[in-house]
């Protein structure tokens, strides 16, 4: 038996989220019919998230146990060569047979994208959330402080078990600007959140409330009521899947060198 930990990168455009669904294309669908073509086998796979349908990641961790002995780079140099353009392994490793991509995991960081312009912008449509009008960076910060910690974030999103619970520990919140060399009249904020785990649609709750605060729709008051009592009855507008970017995903034990930029913070 081999048990590998691959590191994913794909845009999810034209996917319909990770997990395999009967007609329709998925993530994990294609890396299964990867490997099945190239190892002839068809493993349980885990992976450290389930993105949503148009969401996109640049390092999505997956655990794959096959029955016969592959060696890391190979495999993924093989996989590579059958896996659609939208779809790469960025690194593998050898990892212990208990090894399960989810579980195993300490935190995940996710960045979410949003462009203030009014003007449409083809390059970056699939890529961020085009919202009209300037944001107040300041006032996102603010508000985006209130999210770390611990807290029950049932207003932002939902447990992935029927009945499970809605706390998580947050452990980094950031909202920064940049501004492309290319063109520095376009700015992009970029949301960045650290967390334990995430609710199903956490992040683009976030992102929603973070940006309906930027654009005076929302007051920092009101966010730390929503955390204070989640059963308060205010709701978020969740942002469009396209901005969102699974980044990176960590683990108690220092990864190996051949994944360490993958898999870091």
């Amino acid at each position: 038996m081999t048990t590998l930990r691959l590191v994913l990168e794909y845009d999810g455009t034209d996917f319909h989220g990770w997990q395999s669904q009967p007609s329709a294309r998925t993530v994990e669908g294609v890396l299964r019919s990867a490997l099945e073509q190239v190892t002839g086998e068809s493993p349980r796979l885990t992976a450290a998230g389930r993105t949503d349908a148009g969401a996109h990641s640049h390092g999505q961790v997956v655990g794959v146990r096959l029955e016969h002995q592959w060696e890391p780079q190979p495999l993924a140099t093989a996989l590579n060569a059958v896996l659609p353009a939208d779809a790469a392994v960025r690194g593998a490793a050898q990892a212990v047979d208990t090894f399960h991509a989810r579980f195993d995991a300490t935190s995940r960081t996710y960045r979410y994208l949003v462009m203030p312009r009014r003007e449409r912008s083809p390059l970056l449509r699939r890529y961020a959330w085009q919202v009209g009008g300037e944001l107040d960076d300041a006032a996102m910060r603010r508000a985006a402080a209130l999210l770390r910690g611990t807290h029950d974030f049932a207003a932002f999103g939902r447990s992935p078990r029927p009945g499970g619970g809605t706390v998580r520990t947050v452990q980094h919140v950031g909202v920064r600007r940049i501004a492309p060399l290319e063109d520095p009249a376009t700015p992009v904020l970029v949301i960045e959140v650290s967390a334990d785990a995430f609710l199903y649609g956490m992040m683009r709750g976030f992102a929603g409330a973070l940006v309906a605060v930027g654009r005076g729709r929302r007051s920092v008051d009101e966010l730390a009521g929503m955390l204070a009592d989640p059963s308060c009855g205010r709701t978020v507008t969740v942002a469009p899947a396209r901005g969102l970017h699974q980044w990176a995903v960590t683990y108690p034990a220092a990864p190996p060198a051949a994944l360490a930029s993958e898999t870091s913070a």
